[in-house]
């Protein structure tokens, strides 16, 4: 049975890799960056929020090619962001998607860029 306070590494089904962000978009408008990736899912930083549970089709910007993902939305956490020098604050959304109904060629490519990661 699985800990429901257990580390959140700890429950996930891949192992997750952190790189320089990719550009990522939702309805071809919302424009986020990727965080962090694994074979079954990512996490994504957004200036709006994205409803738990959608699923959407989320583009990945890798080297020249756009790699459109079916995912769902499984966490969507608001963080107040102010710098020092700016006067007004704004929201920025972690968003956690789980990946579902990956083609093998969408699943190979994901690969491809973990493995150019993982080499760095």
């Amino acid at each position: 049975m699985a800990d429901a306070g257990a580390p959140e590494s700890e429950r996930r089904r891949t192992e997750r890799v952190y790189f320089e962000p990719l550009r990522v978009r939702v309805r071809g408008a919302r424009e986020g960056i990727l965080v962090d990736l694994s074979e079954s899912g990512a996490l994504a930083l957004f200036q709006a929020a994205l409803r738990v549970g959608e699923t959407i089709k989320l583009q990945i910007e890798w080297k020249d090619q756009v790699l459109p993902v079916a995912a769902r939305v499984q966490r969507c956490v608001a963080h107040p962001v102010q710098l020092p020098s700016a006067t007004l604050a704004r929201t920025q959304y972690d968003v956690a998607v789980e990946f579902v109904d990956l083609s093998p060629d969408t699943a190979a490519t994901i690969r491809q860029i973990l493995q150019g990661n993982l080499s760095r």
